[in-house]
C-alpha cells in the first residue's frame, strides 16, 4: 500500500533543501527502496515536505539511516504523517 508521508519542518526555509542537495541526500533518496516522489516547500510554520512511499516502513528506514545521522546536534527528526495513496492523476 503506497502512502502519502507529510511533515513540517518548523523555522526551516529553501535552504534546508539546497544543503540536502549539496551533501547528495536528495541523490539518495531518488534510489531509496520504496522511494516514489518528493515535493517541498515553504509553509507558514517553516518548510512543507510531502512524499509518497511505497510504505511506511520504507519512509522510516531512510529517516533511520539517512537523516537522522546527518542532523546537527539538538535537532530531531520531525513526526510524519502517513495516509494511504487512494489516487494520482494522471493514473500510471
Amino acid at each position: 500500500m503506497a502512502v502519502i508521508m507529510t511533515t513540517e519542518v518548523p523555522g526551516a526555509d529553501a535552504g534546508l533543501i539546497d544543503g540536502l542537495r549539496a551533501a547528495g541526500v536528495l541523490e539518495a533518496m531518488a534510489k531509496a527502496q520504496g522511494f516514489v516522489s518528493h515535493i517541498s516547500g515553504p509553509s507558514p510554520a517553516g518548510y512543507r515536505v510531502i512524499e509518497v512511499w511505497e510504505t511506511p516502513e520504507d519512509h522510516q528506514a531512510w529517516v533511520d539511516q539517512q537523516v537522522t545521522p546527518g542532523l546537527p546536534p539538538g535537532l530531531e527528526p520531525t513526526t510524519p504523517e502517513y495516509i494511504q495513496l487512494f489516487l494520482t492523476v494522471p493514473e500510471g
